[in-house]
This record gives structure tokens, C-alpha cells and sequence, in this order.
């Protein structure tokens, strides 16, 4: 687990989900609803990345809140963002894809992250043409990683946004790192402050925070 400063108040966590050493640890970490989801997955390495990957959200939550691992709250709000009942300072966003996880947590932000492998197997052109705006599927070309790097971009607003993935498909979010980014058309609410996050080859990633004047933690390392 590796962390990073993204931004003023910004923190994110690079996590390996193929960990098995602490397996134990943070599957007793869950809350019960948690674990009913992690046995419910009959694929042992798409369980082992919950488990890991959830387990370390409550150990960054928990030091953050001053609290144990497994007395953090954790609920979903519309369209299934994740939140701490009761704490709106703590604002955080998790994404994971093959053996790679990313939590985002700022405070008193919303927040949003993505993370895709790539899959150059798969041609992206046709579905860019149909829903991205019209410079930004001329710049795919079929490429799969610009395609991955404006779609970890869009997805990071749509959760950022507490939204659904229909309403971020035209956001126009090419430009370099960081890009303010807002929706001429109003379909997906809020200005974000978009920025690249660096993240192993045969990845791409993003954040997207909302773009109010970002506060620092108090007492920010742990």
C-alpha cells in the first residue's frame, strides 16, 4: 500500500489486491454486510481483492476518524456511492481493476477515482464515436489507451458526482493534468478538478475533486 499526496487535502492509496499475507486480518475487519458480499464471490481472486481492497478502506478511514478498522460506518447513497454516515468531512471513493485498487480521500470534498486496465483486445472506436463528444472520439481513434485515459477521467466525475454513468458520457474532459472540468449541457452537476494519477503500465487512472477551495486536513499525516 503506497500513498500519495494528489492534492491540497487530497490523499490516495495505491493498493495491491494479489496480497495474501494479512488476508485473515482484513477479512475480520468487515462489517457483516461486507463479508456476505466477499463469500457470495465464488472466483477466490475476485474475493481476495475485496477483501483486501475493502479492508484497507477501513484501515485508512479508521485512522483517519480516530477509530477501529471494523467501527467504521460505511452506507451508499443514490446510484451507490459509498459514504461515512454522520462525518462529511470524510469523503472518499474507491476503484479497483485486475490486481490493482485506488482509494481517494479528502476532506470535506467529494471526491471520485477510476482505475481500468487496459484491454487492447477490445475496440473502443465505435463506442467513442457514439458517446463521446465529437473532438474527443477523433483523438481515441482507437486507441485503447486514450480511450482508458478519458474513461477513468469521465467515470472519476460520475462518482465524484454521486451520479450515473449516462450522464458523465459527453463530459468533455481531454487537456492535460489537472483539467477543470463541467458540463456545458448541465446533465452532470458540479465543476471537478481532474488529475491524472500515476499508476503501473498497462493502467490508467484519474481523480476528480470537487473544485470549491480545497481545505487541508488537520494533523494530515497518519
Amino acid at each position: 500500500m503506497e500513498a500519495l499526496t494528489l492534492w491540497r487535502g487530497v490523499e490516495i492509496w495505491r493498493i495491491s489486491t494479489a496480497r495474501t499475507a494479512d488476508l485473515d486480518e482484513l477479512s475480520s475487519r468487515l462489517d457483516e454486510h461486507e463479508q456476505a458480499r466477499a463469500a457470495d464471490l465464488t472466483d477466490a481472486d475476485a474475493r481476495r481483492r475485496f477483501i483486501v481492497s475493502h479492508g484497507v478502506v477501513r484501515r485508512v478511514l479508521g485512522r483517519r476518524m480516530g477509530v477501529r478498522p471494523d467501527e467504521v460506518r460505511i452506507a451508499a447513497g443514490r446510484h451507490g456511492k459509498p459514504y461515512v454516515p454522520g462525518r462529511p468531512d470524510v469523503q472518499w471513493n474507491l476503484s479497483h481493476s485486475g490486481d490493482l485498487a485506488l482509494l481517494v480521500v479528502a476532506y470535506g470534498r467529494s471526491v471520485g477515482v477510476d482505475v481500468e486496465r487496459l484491454r487492447p483486445e477490445l475496440d473502443r472506436a465505435a463506442f467513442a464515436r457514439r458517446f463521446f463528444p465529437a473532438g474527443e472520439a477523433e483523438f481515441v481513434d482507437g486507441s485503447p489507451e486514450r480511450f482508458a485515459w478519458l474513461w477513468t477521467r469521465r467515470e472519476a466525475c460520475v462518482k465524484a458526482a454521486g451520479g450515473r454513468l449516462a450522464q458523465g458520457l459527453r463530459l468533455p474532459v481531454n487537456g492535460p493534468s489537472p483539467a477543470l472540468v463541467r458540463d456545458p449541457a448541465g446533465s452532470l452537476p458540479g465543476t471537478w478538478l481532474v488529475l491524472d494519477v500515476p499508476v503501473p503500465p498497462g493502467f490508467r487512472a484519474a481523480a476528480a475533486i470537487s473544485a470549491r477551495t480545497l481545505p487541508t486536513w488537520p494533523n494530515s499525516t497518519i
